[in-house]
């Protein structure tokens, strides 16, 4: 039975690690490219074992470290990334809290969005709270907190639109679309949702002169990070498939708008192997060993959000 396996990809600080990862998977998957994906799923292409590589937001780790190994080797990749960030070179929320101060943060953060819930949060990581949150209230908590400490702002993180447009004439990277501002779409009322989505595809067809055909949902967890109005809201666009971080492999009757990704941020090639192997029952095994992960607080928090709260629909 053919295998396939999609991989999706963040920060690549090490190229050598990177590199042999690949050449690894060359072993046993035949890498291809996104319009290849879909034309497998739709049967046009005979199935084999295939792998194909993702990244997510457009770090400039991708352009320096990761692209170099895909050109060499000849891999097709596609490169999902939040348009707006790009052109305003402004870091994503979660690159901007990196290098703030802990403690302070929390005190600050805490007394800011406690009204929110219904019970105490304090046994809450800040980052699963966060991702409770709509994209403007987090914005407006950051920059509040920024502000108020005189905080100096860390450098641009990411790809700037000439290296942008480089990798897209390049031919080997496809570029799909990553909403506005990298909002958690289930946390959105419905106008910003679709606004977010629609207008991510438009900006990006207009910086890059061409059509887009892919888009990845942010964090990317069914129904915790999306659910059915993102998909409803996606099969009114040219979209031909939408990636999740679903762990797991995909199947040809998996949907094309909830297409699962395994995550690799690290680890040596037995690790690889395994998480590979084990994609479906990974959130499982980690909370054997962790017993608490993001996943399950983020949906403790929802449940704790009071009714009449900021993402009612």
């Amino acid at each position: 039975m053919a295998k396939c396996i999609i991989l999706v990809f963040h920060e690549i600080n090490n190229k050598l690690w990177f590199q042999s990862v690949l050449k690894y998977l060359s072993r046993s998957y035949q890498f291809v490219s996104a319009n290849q994906l879909f034309e497998i799923k739709k049967g046009i292409i005979p199935r084999q074992n295939i792998c194909h590589i993702t990244f997510d937001d457009g770090h400039i780790s991708f352009y320096q470290n990761a692209y170099p190994v895909l050109k060499d080797l000849g891999i097709p990749a596609t490169l999902f990334i939040s348009p707006k960030v790009i052109t305003s070179e402004k870091n994503y929320w979660f690159q901007r809290i990196r290098n703030f101060n802990k403690e302070n943060f929390q005190s600050y953060f805490f007394n800011k969005i406690q009204d929110i819930f219904n019970a105490p949060i304090y046994n809450y990581s800040i980052r699963s709270i966060l991702k409770s949150l709509p994209i403007q209230m987090i914005l407006h908590i950051i920059d509040s907190y920024v502000k108020i400490n005189n905080i100096k702002e860390q450098p641009y993180m990411n790809i700037t639109k000439s290296q942008l447009l480089e990798l897209h004439k390049s031919g080997l990277i496809e570029i799909g679309a990553h909403t506005l501002n990298h909002p958690i779409l289930a946390n959105e009322n419905n106008d910003i949702s679709e606004f977010e989505i629609k207008e991510s595809i438009n900006k990006l067809q207009e910086i890059l002169s061409d059509k887009v055909y892919f888009f990845a949902y942010p964090n990317g967890q069914p129904d915790i990070d999306f659910g059915k109005r993102e998909i409803q809201i996606l099969r009114e666009t040219d979209i031909k498939l939408a990636f999740s971080t679903e762990e797991n492999k995909l199947t040809y009757d998996s949907s094309n708008f909830v297409i699962p990704r395994i995550g690799l941020s690290k680890g040596n090639i037995l690790y690889i192997v395994q998480k590979i192997r084990f994609a479906k029952y990974w959130d499982f095994l980690r909370n054997v060993r962790y017993r608490k992960t993001e996943k399950i607080e983020r949906r403790k928090l929802r449940n704790l959000q009071n009714k009449n709260d900021f993402c009612s629909r």
